[in-house]
């Protein structure tokens, strides 16, 4: 048995290395796995892979830069090659990004099974790129593994059969209990001088949809207006990508009020997080991260919006009505009495990469016949 793994982001890497594990445990003979951005982003990522325990990528295509169809065309293209040369029994594609399509489509072309990680999310713009991606990328794939029962049911209710549909729960939560220890043992709010309870975190993280510049500025805004009302400290997660992004927008005078923590690791980021009075983020694998540790979390985007409604949670706002954080924000932070016992959304158990393995290694008879 021989995987290819194609990732396009940081959070990809996240979601896939219990899975990586999983498989190896299970008997696949070889895993590849292949990253869609480009080598110099691989350098900060290099802590996340030994933290997360994954080898660096077998193949880096340098395509994380230009339009989605520009990205997609460019993904195919270098992408075409590996897998005639690998010739892999399955394709793993995480996600929604454009080299997950580009990896539904290579596969289906080339008679190689896909299998589709965090397959069933939408957001319900069907013009939005990423939505295209989630839509295409599970139409084409032979195993469609979700992380909550209602979103396997959206699928079957699209017209996908239900035998390759897969309610495996999230692989988030495979990661967080494999590093919630090591994380605990940093006593990182402590070292910054935090209050369990007493802060936010926050992180609006850079996608692939074309977003108005003023999003970033009108966060910071937001976050700045929220701890001047509360008056609660708040860490702002900033990743390499971010802090150009408030230097090319010329933003370095609203990150005065905030606690600026610069690319950090992931036993970091879940030692911040599991103290936090609150979290806001765009960033799914961040959003989930709260949900598994029972941290009150705001979601951030379209996507975050369909995600909140599957869990019955009301703290979220679209990018287009960011002036809205703080009177989201501040009741989870001043209303709220005291936090309760993580309530787990079923199958968020940390086995989740586990029954996917077990599924991968019986259907694959089935996939390819």
């Amino acid at each position: 048995m021989k995987i290819l793994h194609v990732v396009g982001s940081r959070s990809g890497f996240f979601r896939i290395s219990p899975v990586f594990r999983a498989l190896t445990a299970a008997g696949a003979d070889r895993q590849v796995i292949v990253y869609a951005g480009h080598r110099e982003e691989l350098v900060p990522h290099d802590m996340f892979l030994e933290e997360l325990e994954l080898p660096s990528p077998d193949y880096v295509l340098g395509v994380s830069t230009g339009t989605s169809a520009f990205q997609t065309g460019r993904s195919l293209i270098a992408l075409e090659p590996i897998v005639l040369r690998e010739a892999p029994d399955w394709i793993f594609a995480v996600g929604d990004v454009d080299a997950a399509l580009a990896a539904a489509l290579v596969g289906r072309k080339n008679g190689v099974p896909l299998a589709h990680l965090e397959a069933g999310l939408r957001a319900g713009d069907r013009f939005s790129p990423l939505e295209t991606n989630r839509l295409l990328a599970d139409r084409l794939s032979d195993a469609l593994f979700t992380a909550e029962r209602e979103t396997s049911e959206h699928l079957i209710t699209e017209g996908i059969e239900a035998e390759r549909v897969h309610f495996v729960g999230n692989t988030v939560a495979d990661t967080v209990s494999r590093l919630r220890d090591r994380s605990a043992a940093l006593e990182l709010p402590a070292v910054l001088g935090l209050e369990d309870g007493s802060y936010i975190v926050a992180l609006l993280r850079r996608t692939s949809d074309p977003q108005r510049p003023e999003h970033l500025e009108e966060f910071l805004e937001a976050l700045n207006e929220t701890a001047l009302e509360t008056g609660r400290s708040t860490i702002l997660l900033l990743d390499s990508p971010g802090a150009a992004d408030v230097r090319g927008q010329r933003l370095e005078h609203l990150l005065a009020p905030l606690t600026v923590v610069h690319s950090t690791s992931y036993a970091e980021l879940l030692a911040l997080v599991e103290r936090a009075g609150a979290v806001v983020t765009n960033a799914r694998e961040v959003q989930d991260c709260a949900t598994v540790l029972g941290v009150p979390s705001v979601a951030v985007g379209d996507l975050a919006v369909g995600r909140a409604a599957i869990f019955k949670r009301g703290n979220h706002v679209s990018v287009d009505e960011l002036d809205r954080l703080p009177e989201v924000l501040i009741p989870v932070l001043t209303e709220r009495p005291a936090r309760p016992a993580p309530s787990q959304p079923e199958l968020w158990d940390g086995q989740a990469a586990e029954r996917i393995a077990e599924i991968t290694m019986a259907e694959l008879p089935l996939a390819i016949a």
